[in-house]
């Protein structure tokens, strides 16, 4: 454990310092708790971490930080290995503080909660490449909800090798920076990775829907961002990840009427909800 490289991480990915004091007293006072997580959890195996917060959320919450922090240690040594640069180490490692800043937010807990996303981070099997993160990813229509004729729409086949895009929240989403993060994300997949043969770029996003035209203004960011994409379809599955995205909550029950207009488009997306209108996902398309 090397702690100067864990300070140095922290300050960085600009960690909360609350969190990261708590994640500390944790390495200090149960270091054979954190080492467990450590030395059993793996990409596909996230069960010590969730055991963690299972018992108690809140006290779960740090030890599951102060055990990525510790994996953190050994995914720079893969980093350098393949002789990737530190930048983008510490670009895609600033997502922690992304979700532990989420965990502050939605339930007033200091640590690391979203422990099934973040695992892509820690195993290398995520990158930010400026505005963008890429996910090593195989195509699974169904669970996307996509229907067996929008699967003969889609110009990629499904099961195939992609790049899956995500686009965390912080930044703008501007178009010309997204456009370059794509450009970046091929680049560095062909020096970095070049065993992995994938047939282009998908996106399964809130930020795709394309109902959302029907309230977003025609200029904004969120409706240029779907010019990135070749082909968007619409899946069957409707959900309110926009008003997780737009206002911090949840709740699927969550009272329309209650929401707050600070910024124009939570007005126009209030207006539209309490109309009826309903929300959910598109799915993007981007050839090699």
């Amino acid at each position: 454990m090397d702690l100067r490289f864990i300070s140095e991480l922290a300050k960085r990915i600009l960690l909360d310092k609350t969190a990261f004091d708590k994640a500390i007293y944790e390495l200090e006072n149960n270091l054979d708790g954190v080492l467990y997580i450590k030395e059993n959890a793996s990409l596909n195996n996230m069960k010590p971490f969730v055991k963690a917060l299972k018992k108690d959320r809140e006290k779960g919450a740090p030890v599951c930080l102060a055990a990525a922090l510790l994996i953190s240690e050994d995914a720079y040594k893969q980093y350098k290995k393949r002789g990737i640069p530190d930048e983008v180490f510490y670009d895609t490692f600033s997502d922690i503080s992304v979700w532990v800043n989420t965990a502050k937010r939605e339930e007033n807990i200091d640590g690391l909660l979203e422990v099934w996303w973040i695992r892509h981070i820690l195993y290398l099997n995520m990158f930010k490449l400026g505005r963008m993160q890429y996910q090593f990813y195989k195509t699974d229509y169904i669970l996307s909800g996509l229907s067996p004729l929008q699967d003969l729409k889609a110009p990629i086949k499904n099961k195939s090798r992609v790049l899956n895009i995500h686009i965390p929240e912080g930044a703008r989403l501007d178009y010309s920076e997204c456009e370059k993060s794509v450009l970046l994300a091929r680049k560095f997949f062909s020096e970095y990775f070049p065993e992995y043969d994938y047939k282009g770029f998908v996106c399964d996003s809130w930020l795709l829907d394309p109902r959302n035209a029907e309230f977003m203004s025609a200029d904004s960011n969120i409706m240029k961002f779907s010019n990135l994409f070749c082909t968007v379809l619409k899946p069957h599955k409707n959900n309110k990840e926009i008003i997780r995205r737009l206002w911090g909550k949840q709740n699927e029950k969550t009272d329309f009427s209650l929401l707050s207009e600070d910024i124009d488009l939570q007005k126009r997306t209030k207006k539209y909800l309490l109309s009826g209108g309903k929300t959910g996902n598109g799915y993007g398309f981007i050839l090699k």
